[in-house]
């Protein structure tokens, strides 16, 4: 979308001439209030030019990302929670298999995301606030799950947050089901306010190092490092790597 496109090149010339930083959660918490539109503020989230073409891409990333996965068939359908649902196209997908939903993010518009859920007719998803998660029961949560979300963190303090709130809510059986941006280098790469730049990743882990903190933790079920960028074709390789991992019995 050309209006997104000249805001981001707007904030890199005053990074260029003055030096200006960007602070990468901030940056998320507020731009989405900017949008009343409901494709450009989609947009924001994942590039697209259409309410429907959202809808087609969430269905193909719903079901290659996560549905197809061997261990989805054995996952209690009682409820899910998306990390970063953003403008909601994954949520939607989500919503018409489990009986519940919970969304959480930390940006300032969920009256869009709602806008959306409404226009799909969704009405079992409960958005909630990053700060809010506190009011989901322990142990009542059988999927948690996150595409294209931990990349955009500022640093491993957000992700050990949300693993903590995952060792609380998953149920006995549950799993969570966890993309997150990869560094091919050694260690966690954090991308300083001074070089973000706007709507770019921000936080890339090792996968190996990513497989050693969950493995502390949690019993790992499955791990991949290498993922197709297009998992249609079968072809490049996608920026993410995935664990899917459960509650240590």
């Amino acid at each position: 979308m050309k209006k997104l496109k000249y805001k981001i090149f707007k904030e890199r010339i005053k990074q260029k001439l003055f030096g200006k930083s960007l602070n990468v959660r901030q940056s998320w918490e507020d731009t989405p209030k900017e949008y009343r539109s409901m494709v450009e503020f989609l947009n924001w989230f994942d590039s697209t030019d259409s309410v429907q073409g959202t809808v087609k891409r969430a269905s193909s990333d719903w079901h290659f990302r996560f549905e197809s996965s061997p261990f989805f068939s054995e996952i209690k359908k009682r409820s899910a929670l998306e990390i970063g649902f953003g403008g909601g196209r994954l949520l939607s997908q989500a919503a018409q298999v489990f009986d519940v939903v919970y969304g959480i993010d930390i940006h300032h518009n969920f009256d869009m995301t709602e806008k959306f859920l409404a226009s799909q007719d969704i009405c079992n998803a409960t958005l909630l606030h990053r700060d809010g998660m506190d009011c989901v029961p322990n142990a009542s949560v059988d999927l948690i799950y996150s595409f294209i979300v931990f990349q955009h963190f500022d640093g491993m303090g957000e992700v050990d947050f949300y693993l903590e709130h995952i060792h609380r809510l998953l149920t006995k059986d549950g799993v969570a089901h966890i993309y997150f941006g990869k560094n091919k280098d050694e260690g966690v790469r954090v991308i300083p306010e001074s070089d973000f730049q706007l709507r770019d990743c921000s936080l890339f882990i090792n996968p190996k190092n990513m497989l050693d903190r969950i493995s502390e933790d949690f019993d790992v079920i499955s791990y991949q490092d290498v993922l197709p960028r297009d998992p249609v074709l079968n072809t490049g390789e996608s920026v993410q790597a995935m664990i899917l991992f459960r509650n240590r019995s």
